[in-house]
C-alpha cells in the first residue's frame, strides 16, 4: 500500500516538476521546484530509496534559499558551496549502490545551474542533471519518476524553443 501511496504522491510531484520549466521568473521556477522537491523527498521515503529521498528534500530547501537571493543572507557565494557540501555529506551517509552516484551528480551539478540567476542557462544546464535523475529512477522502480524526468527533458527542451530560440529570433 505504501507503494502506492508513494507513486500518486511522485505523480503530483510530477505535475509540479513540468510546470516549473514553463515559469518564466528565476524565483517561480525555484518555488513549484521546492514544492516538487518536498513531495518527491516523500515519494522516495515510500519507495525505500533513501538517496533520492534526503537529495530531494536538501534540494527544496536549496530551493528556498535560492529563490530568496534578493536578500542580503541569501545573496552570498558559500550558498552553493554549502549545498554541495551538504549533498557530498549525505551521498556518502545513504549511499546504496553504484547507482546512488547520479542524484548526487545531479544534485551538485544543479546547485551551481539554480545559482545561476537566468532561466535560459537554468534550462539548457538541467539537461544533463535530468538525465541522471532519470537513470536513478529506472534503477530505483520510481515510476513518476521515469515520467517525471521524461516529461521534464521534454518540457526544456519547449522552454528552450518557446521562451530562448522563439524570443531571440523575434528581437
Amino acid at each position: 500500500m505504501k507503494e502506492i501511496v508513494g507513486q500518486i504522491i511522485g505523480f503530483i510531484a510530477m505535475a509540479i516538476i513540468v510546470v516549473s520549466y514553463q515559469q518564466k521568473s528565476h524565483k517561480n521556477i525555484l518555488t513549484f521546484q521546492m514544492v516538487s522537491g518536498l513531495l518527491f523527498t516523500i515519494h522516495y521515503l515510500l519507495l525505500g530509496a533513501y538517496t533520492g529521498a534526503v537529495m530531494n528534500l536538501l534540494g527544496a530547501f536549496r530551493s528556498l534559499v535560492y529563490s530568496s537571493r534578493g536578500k542580503k543572507w541569501a545573496s552570498t557565494i558559500l550558498w552553493p558551496i554549502v549545498f554541495s557540501i551538504a549533498f557530498l555529506i549525505s551521498g556518502i551517509l545513504t549511499w546504496d549502490n553504484a547507482f546512488s552516484v547520479f542524484p548526487l551528480i545531479a544534485m551538485l551539478m544543479s546547485s551551481v545551474v539554480l545559482w545561476i540567476e537566468q532561466p535560459r542557462i537554468n534550462r539548457i544546464l538541467s539537461l544533463p542533471t535530468s538525465t541522471c535523475w532519470l537513470i536513478y529512477n529506472i534503477k530505483t522502480v520510481s515510476i513518476p519518476g521515469i515520467i517525471t524526468e521524461v516529461f521534464v527533458l521534454s518540457s526544456i527542451v519547449i522552454g528552450i524553443i518557446r521562451l530562448d530560440i522563439k524570443k531571440k529570433n523575434k528581437k
